[in-house]
């Protein structure tokens, strides 16, 4: 509010003079992401955009950096003209890591940052649809699902949860049930999730 134009006059019985000052009073830039966001969330192969938010006098000037790199084209990165808003048109594993917003101005510097992490959508391989043993045999169905973050699987027969029974083991991660010595009673459909 103290800026503006200030004039001093000296007067005498002589006569009478002025100078002029114009004060211009710069504040430093304070940025902030989003809503205050530490933390965001982007699910591969889909697009996010960040927005930066700075205040200051002059308007400072905006700069992105990724894990202490600026970030450029090179990066799969749009930035908005006047460097407020990042698109990450295409989300990847590469994406992940801090982002910093720099803002500065004649009067300073400051800083807003945020950890961007990807999710990767479950995903589970084929694998043989159709598998016949003999009685008392032994037999392996495998999940192999993949994701970040791990996926927890869960087995179904037919449309009842799967909980391991005797002749049956179910590895710690999900991703493998065996019998041991398979039953008429086991035969049927089975599903992971």
């Amino acid at each position: 509010t103290d800026t503006g134009l200030y004039t001093c006059t000296a007067t005498n019985t002589a006569g009478n003079t002025s100078l002029s000052y114009s004060l211009h009073v710069q504040a430093p830039p304070q940025l902030w992401i989003g809503d205050g966001e530490s933390h965001l969330v982007a699910v591969a192969n889909t697009s996010l955009r960040i927005h930066c938010y700075a205040m200051g006098t002059p308007p400072p000037q905006i700069q992105w950096l990724k894990d202490g790199h600026p970030l450029g084209e090179e990066d799969s990165v749009v930035m908005s003209e006047d460097g407020g808003t990042l698109l990450i048109p295409r989300v990847g594993l590469g994406h992940e890591g801090l982002y910093i917003c720099q803002g500065s101005n004649w009067a300073g510097l400051a800083q807003a940052e945020v950890q961007v992490l990807v999710h990767v959508p479950p995903n589970i391989e084929p694998s043989p649809v159709d598998l016949a043993i003999p009685e008392n045999g032994t037999a392996s169905l495998e999940c192999l699902a993949s994701g970040l973050p791990a996926p927890h699987i869960t087995w179904y027969k037919g449309h009842e949860e799967l909980l391991a029974g005797p002749g049956q083991t179910l590895s710690r991660d999900g991703k493998l049930l065996e019998f041991q010595r398979a039953q008429l009673s086991d035969a049927g459909r089975y599903r992971c999730v």
